[in-house]
Parts: C-alpha cells; sequence; structure tokens
C-alpha cells in the first residue's frame, strides 16, 4: 500500500484543473487536512473528490471498458497487451489496468474520507449545506467501494484518512461487510442529500439507485428477504418521486447533447478534464486507437429491430465495428452515465422478481424499457425466465458502461456464462498492495 499512498499524494499534487461540478477552483485532494477548514475548503475538496471518479482508473476510460472486456462484450484489438490480459484470464497481479483501477478507487475514497474527517469541526456552514456535502462524500465513497468489491471481492475498508504512512497495513474486510458499511452510509447519504438536480453531482435520488443495487447484491449472497424488498422500495422511490424520464430515443442518451432526461448520476468531462473513451473506441480509420471491439457473437446476440444496436454499435468504411457510445475523439467531453432510469427499472424488475411479484408488475418495468428500444412487449413467463430475460435487457440496454461483469458477478452467473473457474470471478489483488501492506492475502488462484 505504500506504493499506492504515494501514488495518490502524487496524483493529489498534479490533479488540480478545473471541473465544471462546482464553480470553484478545485483541490483534487487535500494531503494535509488542515487545508480543510472552512466552508470553500470543503466545497474546493469536495469538488477533487468528485474529480477523483474522472480519472483513467476509473469512468475516464478503464471501468467502462472493463465491465465489458471482462465479461463477454468486447474484445482487445489494439496495442496494450494490458486489455489482452483483461480478456485473456488470468490476469496477472501485476497488470497496469488492475493497479490503476484500485489506485484511482482509493484516491477518491481518501478524499471523500478526509471531508469526512473534517467536516464536524468546521463551524458557519448551514445545515442543508453541511448535510449535502456529507451526503455527497459518502455517496462517492460508496460507489468506489462497490466497484472495488465487485471486482476484487475482499478489500480493506478504509473510513479514516490516510495522511501518513502510519496507518496502512489493514487487513481486508469481506464483501458483506463492505456491502454492509456501503448502505450504512447510503441510507444516511439518502436522507441528507436534496432533490435538486445538476450535471455532475449526486441527490437523494443517486443515493436511493446505489442503495437499490447494494441491497440486490446483498440479497444475493445472504438470500436475506429483507434486502430485496430493500432493493424494491429504493428503486420504486427513484422511479415515482425523482422525476426522471427515459429518453424518447435510445440514441439521444449519447453523444454530445444535452442532458439527458433519465440520467440520475453522471460523470462529467470538459476540454480540461476529459476522458479517452472514444478514443480506446474508435476505429484507426475514424482517428481512434481501436483498443478495443464489439465481438460479433454480441453483436448478434440483438434482437431483430433493437434499436440498440445501432445506438451502441457502427461500422467504419472498413466494415470494423467500433462501440459508439462516445464519439468526442478529439475533445473526450462525453458523459459516463453511473446511474439512469433504466438501468433502475431493471434492477426493480430484477428485485420484484426474487420476491415473486406478479408477473405482469415484473414485466411492466422490462417492457417500459423494450418500448424505448423498439421492440415488442416480452413473451417471456415464468420467474427463471424472467430472469434471464432482465439479464439480457440490462446487457443490450446498458453495454459499454460499465455493467455487465458486476452484473454477471452479483447474480453468480459469470461462471457459466463467461465459461471460466469461480476463483478468475474476482480480480487479483494488485501486486503492489500484496507486497507493501503486509495484513492483505492475494485472492485465491493468483
Amino acid at each position: 500500500m505504500k506504493k499506492i499512498f504515494l501514488y495518490i499524494i502524487a496524483t493529489a499534487l498534479i490533479s488540480t484543473s478545473c471541473t465544471k461540478v462546482f464553480d470553484v477552483y478545485p483541490v483534487a485532494s487535500i494531503a494535509d487536512d488542515q487545508a480543510i477548514n472552512d466552508k470553500s475548503s470543503v466545497e474546493h475538496a469536495l469538488a477533487g473528490t468528485y474529480n477523483a471518479l474522472q480519472q483513467g482508473g476509473m469512468y475516464g476510460m478503464d471501468f467502462a471498458i472493463v465491465g465489458d472486456l471482462a465479461a463477454d462484450n468486447l474484445k482487445w484489438s489494439g496495442t496494450s497487451q494490458d486489455y489482452g490480459q483483461i480478456e485473456d484470464k488470468p490476469i496477472p497481479a501485476d497488470n497496469s489496468i488492475v493497479e490503476g483501477m484500485w489506485a484511482s478507487a482509493y484516491d477518491g475514497i481518501n478524499r471523500a474520507n478526509n471531508i469526512l474527517n473534517k467536516l464536524p469541526e468546521i463551524g458557519g456552514i448551514p445545515e442543508s449545506e453541511f448535510n449535502q456535502f456529507k451526503g455527497e462524500a459518502l455517496f462517492i465513497r460508496s460507489l468506489l467501494y462497490y466497484n472495488l468489491t465487485m471486482y476484487f471481492g475482499n478489500v480493506p475498508l478504509r473510513l479514516e484518512p490516510t495522511s501518513n504512512l502510519d496507518n496502512i497495513d489493514m487487513a481486508p474486510s469481506s464483501r458483506i461487510q463492505v456491502l454492509e458499511q456501503i448502505i450504512l452510509d447510503l441510507n444516511i447519504a439518502r436522507d441528507l442529500l436534496g432533490s435538486s438536480k445538476s450535471p455532475g453531482r449526486v441527490n437523494t435520488y443517486a443515493a436511493s439507485g446505489l442503495l437499490a443495487k447494494a441491497n440486490l447484491t446483498l440479497f444475493h449472497i445472504n438470500s436475506d428477504d429483507a434486502n430485496a424488498e430493500a432493493a424494491v422500495t429504493e428503486a420504486t422511490r427513484v422511479i415515482e418521486e425523482g422525476g426522471y424520464i427515459l429518453e424518447t430515443e435510445y440514441s439521444n442518451l449519447f453523444g454530445i447533447t444535452p442532458v439527458s432526461t433519465e440520467s440520475i448520476f453522471e460523470v462529467v468531462y470538459d476540454l480540461q478534464n476529459f476522458n479517452r473513451l472514444a478514443q480506446y473506441f474508435f476505429s484507426r480509420a475514424l482517428i481512434g486507437r481501436y483498443e478495443i471491439s464489439p465481438k460479433q457473437s454480441f453483436i448478434d446476440s440483438f434482437e431483430e429491430g433493437d434499436l440498440r444496436l445501432s445506438g451502441s454499435i457502427r461500422y467504419d468504411d472498413d466494415m470494423l465495428p467500433y462501440g459508439a457510445k462516445y464519439v468526442d475523439v478529439a475533445g473526450g467531453t462525453d458523459r459516463v452515465y453511473v446511474l439512469r432510469l433504466a438501468d433502475i427499472l431493471l434492477i426493480r424488475a430484477e428485485a420484484n422478481a426474487y420476491m415473486n411479484a406478479p408477473e405482469e408488475v415484473i414485466k411492466a418495468d422490462i417492457n417500459e424499457v423494450r418500448n424505448r428500444a423498439g421492440l415488442e412487449d416480452t413473451q417471456v413467463s415464468g420467474i427463471p425466465q424472467l430472469n434471464l430475460a432482465i439479464e439480457s435487457e440490462r446487457n443490450h440496454e446498458l453495454a459499454f458502461e460499465g455493467h455487465r461483469y458486476i452484473d454477471l458477478v452479483r447474480t453468480k452467473r459469470a461462471v457459466s456464462v463467461l465459461n471460466i473457474e469461480e476463483k478468475y470471478t474476482l480480480f487479483p489483488i494488485p501486486l503492489s498492495e500484496v507486497q507493501t501492506n503486509n495484513l492483505m492475502k492475494q485472492n485465491i488462484g493468483y
């Protein structure tokens, strides 16, 4: 962890460019926690915490790519062998993408922890703003821990800031413990956050959306109906109270367009804070790197007439398929969705299926997503078949947005769908973490 910590501090020093999340100049990370001492410095630190989500190891590149490359939607077609290793398991523990995902997540967690640690000591902040600041920091920490535990399993649960090298040895917590902490924090965040919508910032409905996912994930582990019921409740809150509306056309979700009516939370970019997704998805003929490309099996899996196919995949002049959800090759300003309404509709459908809700209730959410895609109502019946139908809808609806691998791990379907051994459903703990955190254990098989 010493290498990881030094990487975090280095990133903090160089990653101070402006972000549109706030109209203030952000401090990307507060190495000296005394720097957070008034309302203005909290705003700066919080902007920096959002900035952590923009990093290449997170939504700026790898998280959105790995979710489909480690699954069955994308293949490696470029020059970076590290992507090839993600596709061809087992993944080496020194893979740079794995290292980047881990380091970026803990960087963001440390930034959030700095805020949560110092905020109670600061006076003069109106209660509503105090609540908003705390809720946003709790949400971001929860999101990053959710991503970490879904890829790596048992991970160190750091709830205090790491400000020196004295407290970096920490044993991993189980996935159940991590999820329970996420649910605890998100319940608090949901009640603290307001309902106003602002691009790139979370509100109470974003907390409910992630809370629905975390509860559904925990249900798959402990089979406790209370978690499935909580997933339904939180998803319903988003759907019925949040005021979000599905875009009339699927293609309107992507490209350089206004903020979507169904976006619950997205990571925003500009010319100073850009992502490299279009560059990595686009073919070389389109001035991209073509590091990854859609698998033919995934292309063939779309139903006839599914508008999501043309909204997700296009062909260059040489008839090479490429992912088309990110289009700004030169500027890298495409938004990256974290939570949107179609995702939450399908989460509710899945949770309702596990609660043995009436089939018409389950199908209503599935059909709302299908109809927007130009498809007729589902004709599937029976809970097992409906669960597979939901899995398919999630795959085609959310492709290239970082969901597929997590969905298969969450539902315990990764082994059968991806034809891999159970031990390889977890990524390796980065080699640097194992070598420097004396209490960290490598995942089985690595």
